[in-house]
């Protein structure tokens, strides 16, 4: 293999790796907790209850 190819391989393969690097950094976070919905079956309806309230 000649070394311009694998100087163009190499380069290749950075530039993946970077832009993978840049779409995790940069792309849409996950909200931690039950989800979108609001819904969670680890939290009882007492705790959800205190929780709406103390939004008002």
């Amino acid at each position: 293999m000649s070394s311009s190819l694998q100087t163009l391989i190499a380069v290749a393969l950075v530039l993946l790796a970077s832009a993978y690097l840049l779409r995790s950094w940069f792309g849409r976070k996950k909200k931690p907790g039950c989800g979108s919905t609001g819904e969670c079956g680890a939290i009882s309806p007492e705790v959800k209850k205190l929780q709406s309230r103390l939004k008002r």
